[in-house]
């Protein structure tokens, strides 16, 4: 199954708005890929569009009554709920392009202290944890471990 990287925001910052500007500064600030990082409503409720009315949707979760919902889909799918981030550390065949994201997150976290995440809903979100998993695949491509986990300035 392997271990899991598990970020949740705190109930007040559940909010697109914040989700959205979170998502920009993690790509603009801390080297994460410009897709979303933390799944806002209406990232889910393109899922669920997508689901429900593209031929290749349809064809996905055949057991699931019709329509699905945005809410179906961050009860059911861990890596799809509202307000968090999920991230495969070992069992899997990350790449380090996608392990920007974990790495990036990580950064945030430790430059804000925390401050905007559930630390009891979240889990092996610290850097010992998070570098302790995806150092090798940097390393491996040539990176500069110091650079990697420098934080930006101010």
């Amino acid at each position: 199954m392997g271990r899991y990287m598990t970020v949740v925001l705190k109930g007040d910052n559940k909010n697109d708005l914040f989700i959205s500007l979170l998502n920009e500064q993690l790509s603009n600030e801390y080297g994460a890929n410009t897709w979303d990082k933390f799944n806002p409503w209406d990232y889910l409720q393109w899922e669920a569009d997508y689901i429900n009315e593209h031929p290749d949707g349809k064809k996905q979760l055949p057991h699931f009554l019709r329509p699905i919902t945005k809410e179906q889909l961050s009860n059911n799918f861990f890596w799809l709920r509202h307000g968090e981030f999920s991230f495969k550390l070992s069992g899997g065949a990350a790449s380090a392009a996608e392990a920007r994201d974990a790495v990036a997150i990580c950064k945030w976290i430790e430059a804000t202290k925390g401050k905007y995440i559930d630390k009891k809903a979240s889990d092996n979100y610290d850097r010992a944890t998070v570098a302790e998993y995806l150092n090798h695949l940097y390393f491996e491509e040539g990176y500069d471990l110091i650079k990697l986990w420098q934080l930006p300035t101010e």
